[in-house]
């Protein structure tokens, strides 16, 4: 699940005008809000391959209250919610950690594919890149578990497919099914394949509401929306250059649901 690099926005060339003292006030409330947001980064150690497991499943028992929430995914065209599944442990913890983290407040979609998926969170602008470094540069373990597929509205993470054996997940750059129509024959060869067994009721969901069920075994599903496929819907609509990027920055704000 790959993504393009993005090209910074056209500004107005002019001299610099001087700061208002509103304008002073927010700039320092900006500083501060920023200093505040690396110190609660830096409270905890830069996450690798090698910690990354057991930081989260650390971080997970300490912090109780975020069991069973559901995570809120503010765009341009509303609001989608996500729900996270709590048996794909790593997933789920990683998800939040990073929202807790404020990695994804703001970030943006990169790569969005009518009726396949729109996927974010890779941002290539210096804010993300710089919170990439401080959170730290590192993958998941797969979880793949056969009662999640990649149905309509599934949340799961990006990979990349070179050189990774195992399906190793990213850990920022995450994606949600848009999906298209499924029929019985691709589900059929995609079981003689990959040798993964659908139930009936697997069957009849992806007939109903379809999904990209060729991702089935490939990335793991952690999450489904609930709430918002018509703003899903809309996002996968937006134009686009021909590496799937948006051409105008499709910004999202992702936070937790008390």
């Amino acid at each position: 699940m790959g993504c393009g690099s993005s090209s910074s926005p056209e500004r107005e060339i002019g001299d610099n005008p001087t700061p208002t003292n509103q304008e002073e006030k927010i700039e320092k409330g900006t500083d501060s809000a920023a200093v505040a947001v690396k110190a609660k980064i830096l409270a905890y150690p830069p996450l690798t391959d090698v910690n990354c497991s057991k930081f989260l499943t650390d971080w997970r028992m300490e912090h109780p209250e975020f069991e069973g929430k559901f995570i809120e995914v503010q765009t341009q065209f509303g609001a989608m919610t996500l729900e996270l599944f709590d048996d794909v442990a790593l997933h789920a913890s990683n998800f939040r950690y990073k929202v807790e983290r404020d990695y994804y407040a703001p970030s943006e979609f990169v790569r969005v594919v009518p009726e396949f998926v729109v996927q974010g969170g890779n941002s290539e602008d210096t804010r993300a890149q710089e919170l990439r470094w401080l959170i730290g540069k590192h993958t998941l373990p797969s979880e793949f578990k056969d009662e999640y597929r990649h149905f309509r509205g599934a949340l799961a993470m990006g990979r990349t497919y070179q050189g990774n054996p195992e399906k190793r997940s990213s850990s920022y750059d995450f994606y949600i099914v848009v999906g298209r129509d499924v029929s019985e024959v691709e589900l059929q060869r995609i079981e003689r394949e990959k040798g993964l067994s659908y139930s009936q009721a697997q069957r009849q969901r992806y007939y109903t509401e379809g999904g990209t069920p060729h991702l089935d075994g490939e990335h793991t599903v952690f999450g489904q929306l609930i709430e918002g496929f018509d703003v899903l819907e809309q996002l996968s609509q937006v134009d686009t250059d021909a590496s799937d990027w948006p051409l105008k920055r499709l910004e999202m704000q992702v936070s937790a649901v008390n």
